[in-house]
């Protein structure tokens, strides 16, 4: 008798495969690391990629992903239960198929594939399964001009209340309604509890056991590293001041990602034109040149727990920057929020000027990291949790 594959369905937006960043390379780590499961990914997304070509995409699409539907975000108004049924409408009839045949519904946050996937599991009466990278509504809240599906957030201070409240209360929906709630982010847990999540786990990010790299040399000139998407949350453009701050010689290298905010991309490279020791790489992945790197800056307005804080550390580069979630002095060398660019710059070339110290900052650093932090051990805790709802045969 021929054994069929269980099946997930996961829905995402925006992110893998075509853009790099921490939620791509998880999405991608865990479709690796389950290749004993069928996946079908509904992926909710606005880009120019809308209508390319899996072969084209920056990350590899296993086979076992067997179905790979995108569908743009909803329109809003200020009728979020006339907006959503529209939307539905519009795009159940491709997914209802995908939803009927799964096993579960996997969502990768609470924000439109988080409304989405909770809706159509209720439909299809198939359990939920929540991974939560990050807090829509608070990086809504914050600032954020772009979600990761593309959508632009309103400019408007009556706009982004709205998508905000939205959010929140999506969330709100989503926890009450999922079978499992992982977070990502110890910092994120507290403010999910407050919306009604209950019993949250916590399964953090990490690196391939084969990235970890044992020791490193001191380089002749400090080279300090930035490693993200070009979004205004990531805050790219505070990276410039911090390298002016530093007073030591050094060497920058920003490795950067599209992510479709092409204004802030523009004010990015006129800023580098300023600078003839910062370099600009664009949308390669990290493993490339961050072994070039001593230390790697953090400067994002929020952060939940992110990937390339592991990345670095793994290749024996200090995360340095402002406390903000779970970059804490836990992981990184960290200021305090309001802290100025100089404070920061300042801690950071001394450290660096006598190697001792610095050594001692990053070992202790990096040791807390290898205890938890590889995909094999994180994803044995994700087939833990997946199993009762997988089927076999």
């Amino acid at each position: 008798m021929m054994s069929v594959k269980p099946r997930i369905l996961l829905v995402i937006e925006g992110t893998y495969p075509w853009y790099r960043g921490g939620v791509s390379e998880w999405v991608y780590q865990y479709i690796t690391a389950f290749d004993h499961v069928a996946f079908t990914i509904v992926q909710i997304a606005t880009d120019e990629f809308q209508y390319t070509a899996l072969d084209e995409a920056l990350y590899n699409v296993p086979d076992h992903v067997t179905r790979f539907i995108r569908i743009p975000p909803p329109d809003i108004s200020q009728d979020w239960e006339q907006d959503s049924s529209k939307w539905l409408q519009e795009h159940q009839e491709k997914m209802a198929h995908a939803f009927d045949e799964a096993d579960c519904v996997h969502i990768a946050n609470t924000g439109f594939a988080g409304w989405l996937g909770m809706t159509l599991a209720a439909k299809s009466g198939k359990p939920l399964i929540l991974t939560e990278h990050a807090l829509y509504w608070k990086e809504v809240k914050m600032g954020a001009v772009a979600l990761e599906c593309g959508y632009k957030i309103p400019d408007h201070k009556t706009g982004k209340l709205y998508i905000t409240t939205l959010f929140k209360g999506i969330a709100s929906s989503v926890y009450k309604a999922a079978d499992e709630v992982i977070s990502v982010s110890e910092c994120n847990i507290s403010e999910q509890e407050s919306l009604g999540a209950q019993q949250v786990q916590y399964i953090p990010n990490g690196v391939g056991a084969d990235w970890i790299k044992a020791g490193k040399s001191r380089s002749k000139t400090f080279t300090v590293g930035w490693i993200g998407r070009c979004a205004e949350m990531k805050n790219p453009l505070r990276f410039f001041e911090f390298f002016n701050a530093v007073d030591i010689e050094a060497k920058g290298l920003m490795m950067l990602s599209d992510a479709g905010e092409d204004q802030l991309k523009r004010r990015v490279k006129k800023r580098a034109e300023e600078y003839a020791n910062i370099e600009l790489v664009w949308n390669r992945p990290a493993a490339e040149r961050i072994d070039e790197m001593d230390a790697l800056c953090i400067t994002s307005h929020n952060e939940s727990q992110p990937l390339v804080l592991f990345e670095a550390l793994s290749r024996q580069v200090l995360p340095v920057g402002w406390q903000i979630g779970d970059v804490s002095e836990k992981y990184a060398v960290v200021v305090e929020p309001q802290s100025p660019v100089e404070e920061l710059a300042k801690k950071i070339t001394t450290l660096w000027e006598y190697q001792p110290r610095w050594q001692s900052e990053l070992a202790k650093r990096f040791a807390e990291f290898k205890k938890y932090h590889t995909w094999q051990a994180i994803f044995d805790q994700y087939n833990s949790v997946l199993e009762p709802y997988l089927k076999t045969s």
